[in-house]
């Protein structure tokens, strides 16, 4: 899956979740997205962010994640663990 796929699939995510304000758990991306390793799907996500594509947001209560979930979040270089992605 080359960048460009992998956004059409973050953009189809994201206009089928309108009603719930288009936010997608990025855990469930992952899984979406099993020919990606962890290094070139957080990259693709930062990208997707730094574009203006994406907003990241974190779990309100991200303590209260599993460690195999939080295992699949997406960790900013602030060390802030992202969970939500929302199609901008």
């Amino acid at each position: 899956m080359d960048y460009e796929d992998f956004k059409r699939v973050v953009r189809e995510n994201g206009e089928r979740r309108v009603a719930q304000g288009g936010l997608v758990p990025i855990p469930e991306l992952r899984r979406q997205c099993p020919s990606l390793d962890r290094q070139a799907f957080d990259a693709f996500v930062l990208t997707l962010h730094r574009e203006g594509a994406v907003h990241l947001l974190s779990h309100v209560e991200s303590d209260k994640l599993s460690e195999a979930i939080r295992e699949q979040c997406v960790v900013h270089s602030t060390g802030t663990l992202l969970y939500w992605l929302r199609w901008l």
